[in-house]
This record gives C-alpha cells, structure tokens and sequence, in this order.
C-alpha cells in the first residue's frame, strides 16, 4: 500500500525517524529505559514505572484491563512500538500472543533486549514499515502516537480512509488509535505534514479523521492523552 519514496529519517541517527538515542540500564531488580520512551520495568515482577505521560500511560493500562477482562481480547498488535511499553502494558493485563512492530531496528532491539532479560516470550518483536502485509489478525490492534508520521512522512498514505481501512483490516474486534491533531507542538516544531505535501493530498484534520472512522468501525470512547491536542480513540470493527 505504500508508494516508493525515501522515508524521513532522523538526519542525526539517520536510522528510525526519533531524535533519542535507545537504552537501557540495570540496576538490581530494575531496568531503566531511556529513549523517546522512559520508563522503568522490573526484571522479576514485570511491573512498570511511568516516567513522563503517566496519565497516557495509566489510561493506556486501565484500557487494555478492561479489554481484556470485558471482551475476551488476548491478541495485541502494536504498531510503531518503540522500545515497547504499550507492549509490557498488553502483558501484564494478560494479553497471551503480542507483536511488536516498529520501523526503527535500535528500538526493536532495545525491546529485545528487555524481553530477553525478563524472560518474556509472549512478545514477538520485528522491524516493519507501515503498510506492509500482515495475514495474521488481532483482538486489539494499537497505534500509538503516529498518525502525523503516517499520513505522509514515514509512510506515504495521504488520506485518512486508507490508514484507517489497513489499520481495522489487521483487527478482530479493536482498533485503538491515537489521534494527533494538526496543533499539536510535535507537528508545528517538525512540520510533519507539510514536508512532503502534495496537491492532492486529503487535509489533515479532525473532521476527515472521523469521517473516515465511520467508514470502517464506530467510535466506543474518545478520551484526551496527557493534553487536549492528543486523543485516544477506541474503535470498535464493523
């Protein structure tokens, strides 16, 4: 589904499209892991410390407990990854089968890494680019933080329905979707939208985002991630 094009990369890594460098330190029971996401996780226990967004994060958990023992979701797909922390969330609210896919190939084996420390084996992690074939399907599909990246810079969708359609077509049941308006600081500082801008591109904004949802699944909840400029949106399929 996506076209040949040079996707962005970070022009300092110049690998992945985040400017944080990945890793991880241990210290006794715990790992420290830095990076975009910061977050402890203990080796034994598996629970984990939120550092910074702690409300994204405590509603991301509360969310996953409730589809797990609500509906019966044990599957979890999680797309744009990083060094995995929705991933460890899927876990420890007893989500059995959990694929971890992400762009960048230092984060995916920073949660490698993690997961083989902690001896976790329900995790299967791999390098992918958005838009490329999956013939497995899910109870819950997740995107976090990465429709402004999608649409037309690390990926080269350009309209709201085609996302949407590859996203609902991996899940059983959930498509759990972060939806980053044009506002928001991280598009205005990066001007993600804009940088390979075409003349037939749709226009970035709530109003097609949720006219293309409709097409494809209806709204269960909507609720504000940490700032009023980001908003998580569950998804039932249709």
């Amino acid at each position: 589904m996506t076209k040949n094009h040079k996707i962005y990369k970070d022009p300092n890594r110049k690998i992945g499209s985040q400017s944080e460098i990945p890793k991880i330190v241990c210290e006794n029971d715990n790992i420290i892991v830095s990076g975009y996401q910061n977050f402890i996780i203990n080796k034994k226990t598996r629970n984990i410390k939120y550092i910074g967004k702690n409300n994204k994060f405590i509603y991301i958990n509360e969310l996953l407990k409730n589809l797990n023992t609500k509906y019966n979701c044990i599957s979890f797909l999680d797309i744009g990854c990083n060094s995995g922390l929705s991933s460890f969330i899927a876990l420890n609210n007893k989500f059995e089968y959990i694929v971890s896919l992400d762009h960048d190939p230092e984060y995916i084996e920073i949660l490698r890494n993690i997961k083989n420390i902690c001896n976790i084996t329900e995790i299967n992690e791999s390098v992918y680019s958005f838009g490329n074939t999956i013939t497995e399907k899910f109870d819950v599909v997740f995107c976090g933080a990465l429709i402004h990246w999608i649409f037309s810079l690390t990926a080269d969708f350009r309209n709201f329905s085609d996302i949407i359609s590859y996203l609902i077509s991996l899940s059983k049941k959930f498509l759990v979707i972060e939806w980053i308006h044009p506002n928001d600081s991280a598009i205005k500082t990066l001007n993600h939208i804009k940088k390979r801008a075409q003349e037939t591109d749709e226009e970035y904004n709530t109003s097609n985002f949720e006219s293309a949802i409709a097409k494809f699944s209806r709204i269960i909840s909507k609720k504000n991630a940490d700032c009023s400029t980001r908003t998580i949106y569950v998804l039932e399929k249709l």
